[in-house]
C-alpha cells in the first residue's frame, strides 16, 4: 500500500497494555505496529503483507 493510500489511527490504551505490546514487540523483535496488524490478519482482517514488514530503517 502506498503513502498515500494510508491514514493514521491513533487511540489511548491503558499505560499497562501499552507496556505488554512493547515487551510482546520486543521479545519477538517486530514493532508494536507490526503486531496489532498480525492481530488484525488473525482476527479476519486483509492486511497486505508489505504492510506487516518492519518498515524501521536497518542501522
Amino acid at each position: 500500500m502506498a503513502q498515500k493510500d494510508s491514514d493514521i489511527l491513533q487511540l489511548r490504551v491503558p499505560q499497562e497494555l501499552k507496556r505488554k505490546l512493547a515487551m510482546d514487540a520486543a521479545k519477538n523483535g517486530v514493532t508494536i505496529r507490526s503486531l496489532i496488524l498480525n492481530a488484525l490478519v488473525s482476527a479476519g482482517y486483509d492486511v497486505p503483507e508489505e504492510e506487516i514488514r518492519d518498515k524501521r530503517k536497518v542501522r
